[in-house]
């Protein structure tokens, strides 16, 4: 064997090795992403939530383009995804989409910190821009739309109440977020 090929397989093991030991959350957090691509075409069932100290409905938005978005606050890409949104503020802003972040009922089964502080740790603008309701899941809301227990799934929703997509990681998936925001129109 030549030594080019003895040192690739030596930075092959480092690197194996190294990603085996580089993630804090490794044997401790499990989790799947949802699809990043499917249309639902479904109506979007009411459910309720928690937001600013109040149960809130689901219903109480129709009539304008929702995302709802849940995740764990244990969750990496959730964390980038927050700061995605944070980055495309301004194009947020400029709609009139409603983006309801909430943080998986009992937070997908692992311990972590409240939605307020995730937020406030990863995208602190989101907490004071009205485009933006940061809350919790029920039990009930979590039941209908993430009964597979996705770690990272939203869902776009129109202003008639039909699901319009459903995906996760919006900092790999933004522009679809982009694509259902220039069909609302702007604010």
């Amino acid at each position: 064997m030549s030594n080019r090929k003895l040192a690739l397989g030596g930075l092959s093991a480092a690197l194996v090795a190294l990603a085996a030991t580089a993630s804090p959350l490794q044997g401790t957090h499990h989790g799947t992403m949802a699809p990043t691509n499917a249309p639902s075409g479904e109506r979007a069932a009411d459910a309720p939530f928690l937001a600013r100290g109040k149960t809130m409905h689901l219903q109480s938005f129709k009539g304008q383009p929702v995302m709802l978005w849940q995740v764990a606050t244990w969750c990496p890409s959730c964390a980038i995804g927050l700061q995605t949104l944070a980055q495309n503020q301004a194009v947020i802003d400029a709609s009139k989409l409603k983006v309801i972040i909430l943080r998986d009922y009992q937070n997908g089964g692992y311990p972590g910190e409240d939605m307020e502080k995730f937020v406030a740790a990863n995208a602190p603008a989101l907490l004071h821009d009205s485009h933006f309701l940061i809350g919790e899941d029920t039990a009930a809301l979590f039941k209908l739309y993430n009964p597979r227990h996705f770690v990272d799934v939203y869902y776009l929703i129109e202003p008639n109440g039909q699901v319009a997509l459903t995906a996760s990681a919006p900092s790999m998936s933004f522009d679809k977020i982009k694509q259902f925001i220039r069909k609302g129109g702007p604010s």
